[in-house]
């Protein structure tokens, strides 16, 4: 489907091995995979998923000896913090837990041939997005976002660098919160209005917060959660106020 000369390696986590099977089936006939490895326990899944290194790892939740978000933190914290692991199981009930573990994707159980094609397509589109590329016209021409650290360094950002900007009422400034967690204070005469007009992934969601919306894993009721990359998953306040605005930075389908 995707006609990729170099085949995505995958390794599924499932107590069902049928359940394994139907999607082996589904990835390996759709699109440029192989699936690696397989395994209906967790604790061998790990051992092998080092050895192995698989490129995506698809696992169920809920699992004898231990749970699939379990398994992710486990690979997240003692083997790769950029392993990228798809959650799919018959309940929606997890998916907070599994954004909060910085999943890659969530599916539900039978996965659909739609939705399966939007994670792989996603996984493809992020593949490609980290492969080093010369800069286009447009990304030339665009000035990057000078800043100054405790240092009195100054450093220059992208757009994709910063994660949100939240307003300091005591200093009566702005901060760049970037994706990796640093913090940097912004001129005193920076207000929301020199930011906005910066980058159209800037959108103003409270008072105190402006985010960019290219980090936004899920928008539940007032709150967004910011997800991958950006390394500590938060939730920030939605205001009533502002939340038309964010909305139309989405095309829903």
């Amino acid at each position: 489907m995707f006609g990729r000369k170099q085949l995505t390696s995958v390794y599924i986590v499932d107590d069902n091995s049928d359940a394994i099977e139907v999607l082996r089936r589904m990835l390996e006939s759709q699109y440029s995979v192989k699936v690696i490895g397989t395994s209906t326990d967790a604790d061998t899944a790990i051992e092998e998923i080092i050895q192995l290194a698989p490129d995506l790892i698809f696992t169920d939740v809920e699992m004898p000896t231990m749970t699939g978000i379990q398994l992710c933190q486990l690979l997240h914290q003692e083997v790769d913090p950029n392993t990228k692991v798809v959650f799919y199981t018959g309940h929606d009930k997890y998916m907070i837990d599994a954004i909060r573990q910085k999943a890659f994707d969530y599916l539900l159980k039978p996965p659909s041939p739609q939705d399966l094609a939007q994670t792989m397509t996603r996984f493809y589109e992020d593949k490609l997005a980290s492969l080093p590329q010369a800069a286009g016209p447009a990304e030339q021409r665009q000035p990057r976002i000078l800043v100054v650290n405790a240092m009195n360094e100054h450093i220059a950002l992208r757009d994709a660098d910063v994660a949100f900007f939240r307003f300091d009422a005591d200093g009566k400034h702005w901060e760049a919160v970037c994706t990796n967690g640093s913090t940097y204070i912004l001129r005193s005469r920076t207000n929301s209005d020199f930011i906005l007009r910066y980058s159209p992934s800037f959108v103003q969601i409270h008072k105190r917060y402006i985010v960019n919306v290219s980090h936004i894993m899920m928008i539940q009721d007032n709150t967004c959660i910011l997800g991958y990359p950006y390394e500590d998953n938060r939730e920030l306040k939605v205001s009533k106020n502002y939340r038309r605005d964010l909305m139309d930075a989405f095309y829903t389908l």
